[in-house]
């Protein structure tokens, strides 16, 4: 059998591990038709990027305690499974990321067993829509048969028991997550909408949201617990009343993480309640660290703030054209920083189109830019004629870390700006082409 792991990898391997470190992890990996030049290893605490030579790569990693980590080389991605003083080997090829995903070491065997489980849930539903369109009961039906299976492979897996543990909570946490996503999936993919039936709420409304332990090692749960508090927060848009859903939060962790995953956002972003939000951290948060980033991302953004000058572009457009915000000045400029790869930008796309065509003939100037990397521009044209998309049509010069984006602090698309006709910010964070509250804010102003 040929062995999947190069020689030199294996003696950096047999090397690291004759360390008496215990708060360390080896990893190291070969990956065929690598189109990268790292691989990241991610986790609420961690960002570490490994470079790839030649496919091939490995370190070391600190950490103090066993959990699940994203495993990121290129677009694919997988979640690994780490334990201090554990080595781990990853073998894939990127142009069958997951088939041919398949791991040695001493943590192999849990994370073959995550790599089964995630070809089990994608093989589950190949067609999204088809299947967050069944009716409830049929759904039901399915996410708990889906359950039945991958714990039918976790005990067939030879894991530690550790780990086992944990993953059963994990599953179990994963087939109440997608019930509670049933409504909101259903009406997105038929415009139809429903509520949880009641046998379910029951279900769902026996589960603890204040369970320290398994927000920290359960992701599931975590999930669960931001979910549930996401749909508390949906129902008012009003700050005064989600920072008293955040108030009512127990534990100090969790709250903390609540604060971090839905508020910040708002700070990074410069909304026009970022100020109110950030002394909301710096008044209730425990983590220092938490109050640090807020107060810095504030300051950060206060030169975001409506009214002040917003930053600038200057990037080719579809016929290699340059187009810089100052040449637009004298209109409204509404500003649509997405990529090819982005379903929810792509899925905005008509409504984009509709708002262009509505608005034809007045001082407004719709302008895409295109974060793509650049490996992608010629993908990138073909689908602005494929799709004949309207408008200005422009590609930034270095994605995620072009200065726009940057300056923008954006760190997610799809994201809309508005910008008055004397090159000011109006709004930073503007409504979707396919919300009506952009026509209010569009016909205000103009």
């Amino acid at each position: 059998m040929k062995n999947i792991f190069p020689v030199a990898i294996i003696l950096l391997f047999i090397f690291s591990c004759s360390k008496e470190e215990k708060n360390f992890v080896t990893i190291a990996g070969k990956i065929e038709n690598a189109n990268a030049d790292s691989v990241y290893v991610v986790s609420e605490n961690l960002r570490k990027a490994i470079a790839l030579h030649e496919g091939e790569f490995a370190d070391t990693l600190k950490i103090s305690t066993a959990g699940y980590f994203e495993f990121y080389a290129g677009r694919e991605r997988t979640g690994i499974f780490l334990n201090p003083g554990d080595s781990l080997f990853v073998s894939t090829d990127m142009e069958e990321f997951d088939e041919k995903l398949k791991y040695g070491g001493t943590s192999a065997n849990e994370n073959n067993y995550l790599a089964q489980k995630y070809l089990k849930e994608e093989s589950f539903s190949p067609d999204p829509a088809a299947f967050f369109s069944l009716p409830e009961n049929e759904y039901k039906e399915k996410v708990s048969e889906l359950k039945v299976e991958i714990e039918s492979i976790l005990t067939q897996s030879d894991v530690k028991k550790d780990f086992e543990i944990i993953e059963e909570k994990n599953i179990k946490y994963g087939y109440y997550l997608q019930l509670l996503q049933y409504p909101s999936a259903h009406q997105y993919f038929t415009q139809n909408e429903v509520e949880l039936s009641k046998e379910i709420e029951n279900e769902l409304s026996k589960i603890n949201l204040e369970n320290e332990d398994d927000f920290t090692n359960i992701p599931n749960y975590q999930q669960f617990v931001f979910s549930k508090i996401a749909q508390k927060m949906g129902m008012t848009e009003k700050p005064d009343d989600i920072m008293k859903v955040i108030s009512e939060i127990k534990s100090p962790k969790i709250k903390d993480a609540v604060m971090k995953e839905f508020l910040m956002y708002s700070i990074e972003s410069g909304s026009p309640d970022a100020e109110r939000y950030n002394d909301f951290i710096q008044k209730n948060a425990e983590d220092n660290k938490l109050k640090k980033e807020s107060a810095e991302a504030f300051a950060k953004v206060q030169k975001l703030l409506p009214g002040q000058p917003s930053p600038k572009f200057s990037y080719p457009d579809i016929n290699g054209n340059t187009v810089s915000l100052d040449d637009l000045k004298g209109n409204l400029v509404y500003i649509d920083v997405w990529a090819t790869w982005c379903g929810p930008c792509i899925r905005e796309i008509p409504a984009l189109k509709q708002l262009e065509s509505d608005y034809q003939g007045k001082n407004i100037r719709i302008v895409s830019m295109s974060i793509d990397p650049k490996e992608d521009f010629d993908k990138w044209q073909k689908m602005v004629k494929e799709k004949d998309l309207k408008g200005i049509q422009i590609f930034a010069d270095n994605a995620w870390k072009s200065d726009f984006v940057q300056e923008y602090g954006i760190k997610g698309i799809p994201r809309f700006i508005l910008v008055d006709q004397n090159g000011n910010i109006l709004n930073v964070d503007a409504p979707r082409p396919s919300d009506p509250q952009i026509r209010t804010l569009l016909d205000k102003h103009l």
